[in-house]
Parts: structure tokens; sequence; C-alpha cells
């Protein structure tokens, strides 16, 4: 069995920003899914393709099980190994607009510029967790 997801789903873009929703049920073994995938978002009216995005807002919430496993993370992909973010625990929303945002990884990994959702593994079959964010576009 593989952990249900609904979404990535693009709620609004323009050129400079883009909201995106994705709800994902897991099956009790855990899972990444790849939520900010910057090869599909829409380029700007100059024809330049987004190279990175910035997390500018977050709205989540993560079910709450048997309380110890109400979690989940995102990371930047990449492949020497994903870069962790944030932990989003319970439920909530963060505005990281007063100091710019959340910035993109720039580190010399091989970096794939994308953001995963990751479920832990510790996670009940049945949990789901729902994630809303907010990106600034970077070009």
């Amino acid at each position: 069995m593989a952990d249900t997801v609904t979404g990535p789903t693009i709620l609004s873009q323009n050129d400079n920003r883009v909201t995106i929703k994705i709800v994902v049920e897991s099956d009790g073994n855990g899972g990444t899914t790849v939520f900010g995938d910057v090869s599909a978002l829409a380029a700007n009216t100059l024809g330049q393709a987004v190279a990175r995005i910035s997390i500018q807002q977050l709205w989540f919430s993560c079910s709450e099980g048997d309380g110890g496993d109400a979690f989940a993370r995102l990371d930047y992909e990449d492949d020497d190994g994903d870069i962790p973010i944030i932990t989003l625990v319970s439920n909530g929303y963060f505005d990281f607009r007063t100091f710019g945002g959340i910035p993109a990884n720039t580190s010399s990994n091989t970096n794939e510029n994308d953001i995963n959702l990751v479920i832990p593994s510790t996670a009940d079959a049945g949990n789901t967790f729902s994630v809303i964010a907010e990106f600034q576009k970077i070009y």
C-alpha cells in the first residue's frame, strides 16, 4: 500500500508568488512527496523559468493519531541527501514575510531546488497531513 496523495494543487500563481496545497493520508510506512516542483511552475511574463522558491507563509495540519506521530517535515530535495527546512507539529501557521521568507537553498550540493513533504515512518496508517504554502518565485 502507498500513501494517498491529493495534489500538489496550485491554488494561485502569478509572476511573483505561487500558493500550493497538498494532502497526504499515510499508509503507516512513511514517504516523501514533491510539494514545490520548480519545473512545474509557470515562467514569468518575460519567459524566464523559475530557478528556486522561497517559503513566505505556511498553513498546516498533522492529524494527532496517538500523539507521538503528529509531525511532518519540509525538505529541500537534494541528490546528496535531503536538507531539512522545517518540522511541522500538530497544526499551525507561520508567516516568514517579515524577514523575507525562508530562503531558497543555494548550497553547492546537487540541489534540485524542489521542496518535498516528508511523512515519518512512525505515522499511523490513516493519519492525514495537510499543507498549504505560499512561495516567492525566484528567477
